[in-house]
């Protein structure tokens, strides 16, 4: 059965002093994590940031429950990571989320049956209480999805990819675009006898980022944003994986709808998957929708 979380009643201006306040007296605790997700405002922009930057300091945190996908096959019956750590960041125009979980491998590769870690953002391509099905949309409503992969990642740090770094005893005789002097050529050749490029697979595309941007309306459509803008940032240390997504709150390309603005009520969902586990595709953890407060530079918490 799918189900829609019930809004709790504190409001989010409790919620973001929860979030903040310490003990009245003595030693200061740390405040517990909220069940809904404030994005703190940021004057100066949000930037580019990255995990462990001070900026997330003052971001409130909140906890939000995983659940297996238990709904369509293949399905993941137990989980193995009950709840991420979030904290969310905007400003006119970004949004940025610093997700964390624990994790004891971090799984970046994806060759000989191995799977990467990686984790998801789900975002309503408008505003409101309203929302799409929370198992990625449903048919005419759908949701906009942030993919990070460890992969990704690891293919971006280590610079231009080639075949000999995931196997370095590769023998190759003879690439077409080998031939060319001319670098116009090459790159021509190159895209040609690279059959993914040629068929048009953005999967093939050079990658500049970490993170692909998608939309679906339902289990089973998955597919590419017209415009692939996000970003994405990660670090991996005593066993938790820590993951920055940077997207766009509005991309006048994106179908679906106008997108959020600062100062806005809307809602995120989140999946991850432990490569480890052997958990790809529908193989996953995922979360309902969780309130989410976007702040603005007259943002009081009264909306």
């Amino acid at each position: 059965m799918l189900y829609r979380p019930i809004i709790p009643c504190m409001t989010f201006a409790g919620i973001l002093i929860a979030a903040l306040a310490g003990c009245s007296g003595g030693a200061k605790k740390p405040a517990p994590a909220a069940k809904n997700v404030v994005a703190l405002y940021v004057k100066s922009g949000v930037g580019e940031p990255k995990p462990g930057d001070k900026v997330w300091q003052q971001a409130p945190l909140a906890a939000v429950a995983m659940l297996p996908q238990d709904l369509t096959d293949p399905k993941l019956m137990d989980s193995g990571i009950p709840s991420i750590h979030v904290k969310a960041l905007c400003d006119d125009k970004n949004i940025a989320f610093n997700i964390e979980w624990y994790d004891s491998t971090p799984d970046t590769a994806e060759v000989e049956g191995k799977f990467p870690d990686a984790v998801a953002v789900q975002l309503p391509p408008a505003p409101g209480g309203e929302t799409p099905d929370p198992t990625m949309g449903q048919a005419g409503r759908p949701v906009h999805i942030h993919f990070w992969k460890a992969s990704y990642q690891q293919n971006l740090d280590r610079g231009e990819w080639s075949l000999r770094q995931n196997f370095p005893n590769a023998s190759v005789d003879h690439y077409p675009s080998d031939a060319a002097t001319d670098q116009a050529d090459k790159e021509k050749l190159s895209e040609q006898f690279t059959t993914g490029l040629a068929a048009g697979n953005p999967i093939t595309r050079k990658r500049t980022s970490s993170v692909d941007d998608l939309i679906a309306e339902g289990f089973g459509t998955l597919s590419f944003l017209p415009m692939q803008v996000s970003k994405g940032w990660s670090s991996w240390r005593n066993l938790k994986w820590s993951v920055v997504v940077l997207s766009p709150l509005a991309v006048a390309d994106w179908p679906g709808g106008p997108g959020l603005k600062a100062g806005q009520n809307s809602f995120v969902a989140f999946a991850v998957w432990d490569g480890s586990r052997k958990q790809a595709g529908s193989r996953k953890m995922r979360s309902v929708w969780t309130p989410l407060a976007l702040g603005a530079s007259d943002y009081t918490g009264q909306r």
